[in-house]
């Protein structure tokens, strides 16, 4: 994302937070779940790829305008979400200030950045609970997911 597009406008609101399911209430006494032995392995061939994701992936991210009407224009669906964990951060930024550009409420999730892999367990129970709140996801495929 663009400085300007991370940057807050003068008297720009913040986004109002929301938090789906009930992964908040004790969230503070947890701590992210360890990783696997092939997460572990993912991550050693990640850093060996990191001049190329830098210059191929993370420039083009950082310096793209984002069309605002044209997210605007997708409606309702469109759930800005972050990382708790990642307050201040770059990727939390981000994805405030597209809330708040679009007037949309700021979906947070469990972990930071990389939420997915750093609390499994808690992200999936508020994904879950994200689609199953926009009805996107039937009680029997939630069910499944659920290992019930």
């Amino acid at each position: 994302m663009t400085e300007a597009m991370t940057a807050s406008e003068p008297g720009a609101a913040t986004p109002e937070l929301r938090h789906v399911g009930d992964w908040l209430e004790g969230y503070a006494e947890t701590s992210p779940e360890p990783p696997t032995p092939e997460l572990l392995e993912l991550f050693a061939r990640l850093g060996e790829l990191q001049p190329l994701f830098l210059e191929h992936v993370l420039v083009p991210f950082t310096s793209a305008d984002v069309d605002l009407a044209a997210l605007a224009a997708a409606g309702p669906p469109l759930v800005p979400v972050a990382g708790i964990d990642s307050r201040g951060q770059l990727p939390y930024r981000a994805a405030a200030a597209l809330a708040s550009r679009l007037g949309l409420p700021l979906t947070e999730f469990p972990g930071g950045h990389l939420g997915p892999v750093e609390r499994l367990t808690q992200f999936a129970a508020a994904l879950r609970a994200l689609l199953g709140q926009a009805g996107l996801m039937s009680c029997q495929r939630s069910n499944t997911l659920s290992g019930s």
